[in-house]
């Protein structure tokens, strides 16, 4: 994970330093992007909101993937066995579960002079992940229509990160510990609200320093559990109750996801004056997506915008990947973590 973060700091633009809750929101965005372990471009810099990747461009480049995605492909079936609730997937070892998703986060481009833009990058994407973690996985990241930073102009620029690119997800189930996200490694955790609560304080705050909101990055963890995973049941409920228990979250209904699909939100407070929402199924606790909206003046854009939106539109079960895997690009190798320093 030091690598992709060193990678970053090595094409970083010279800007005042994030404080200790940005930088562990980087670093917890980071670990997702590294769990399928692409190597990041060298070429910018990535700081992540609670909710929404802030994708940082160099030189008018474009240099990171987005944060979320999946869907439908060859051979799609759906297990069902009488140990399961009806509508539960079953999925076996050697299958895929896919999920599709499309997102809206923040960009921020800094060009070669140092001028700085942002504006809000649009994107569809579905996401193929080995059930058990035992094979590399796959990506496929759609460009959409970008949008204007509420109060501000559409850069030209930002259209520049458009089409369509297939990445592979390495799989190294061996090396990501606590930060696995396979069906398999999520059935092991906690069943129980309370062990899951302090599950998430555990994994989401070790080596990241003083001056983190430990609250904030529990609250984070989970939503990392959530984005482009399918939870075991009993598990989904469990993160759902520990996650309503954290101080600071409350529960808000008839709040919809970016298709427009209504559920209960958990929100809690975020930095720069905005409100985070993880939005569920009010029935069965599937997620739904995320909202990031600014509810105090001052804040990051004007008072009312929402400057992230997400919807996670489809989970399925599939026996074999795409014929797009062949094209990926991305490095399936696995690397060791590298011994991480006392200021590290």
């Amino acid at each position: 994970m030091d690598d992709e973060i060193r990678a970053f700091a090595d094409g970083r633009p010279q800007a005042p330093p994030y404080g200790a809750e940005a930088r562990a929101r980087a670093r917890e965005r980071l670990v997702k992007e590294a769990r399928g372990g692409r190597r990041l471009p060298r070429l910018g810099w990535q700081a992540a909101a609670a909710f929404g990747v802030t994708v940082a461009l160099v030189g008018g480049v474009a240099v990171a993937l987005s944060n979320q995605g999946p869907g439908p492909g060859p051979a799609t079936t759906v297990t069902q066995s009488a140990d399961v609730a009806p509508g539960e997937l079953n999925p076996r070892p050697g299958q895929y579960i896919m999920i599709e998703s499309e997102t809206m986060y923040e960009a921020v481009q800094i060009g070669k002079g140092g001028e700085e833009s942002r504006h809000l990058y649009r994107t569809h994407r579905k996401i193929w992940q080995s059930v058990d973690g035992s094979a590399d996985g796959l990506l496929m990241i759609e460009g959409r229509e970008p949008q204007a930073w509420p109060g501000e102009e559409l850069p030209e620029s930002a259209k520049d990160w458009q089409g369509t690119s297939w990445h592979t997800i390495a799989s190294c189930p061996g090396l990501r510990g606590e930060h696995r996200t396979d069906y398999a490694y999520l059935g092991t955790l906690p069943a129980d609200p309370a062990a899951m609560r302090e599950h998430l304080y555990r994994s989401s705050t070790a080596g990241e320093g003083k001056g983190v909101d430990r609250d904030l990055a529990a609250y984070m963890r989970a939503r990392d559990l959530l984005t482009e995973t399918y939870l075991p049941e009993a598990q989904r409920r469990a993160l759902f109750e520990a996650v309503k228990s954290l101080p600071g979250v409350e529960a808000n209904e008839g709040v919809a996801n970016s298709a427009g699909v209504e559920g209960v939100a958990l929100s809690r407070a975020d930095i720069g004056g905005a409100r985070a929402q993880l939005i569920f199924d009010p029935q069965t606790l599937g997620y739904l997506g995320e909202r990031r909206e600014i509810v105090e003046d001052g804040g990051e854009a004007p008072k009312g915008s929402v400057v992230a939106w997400t919807a996670q539109l489809s989970t399925t079960v599939t026996d074999r990947l795409p014929d797009e895997a062949a094209q990926a690009q991305g490095d399936s190798s696995c690397q060791p973590e590298p011994t991480k320093s006392a200021a590290e």
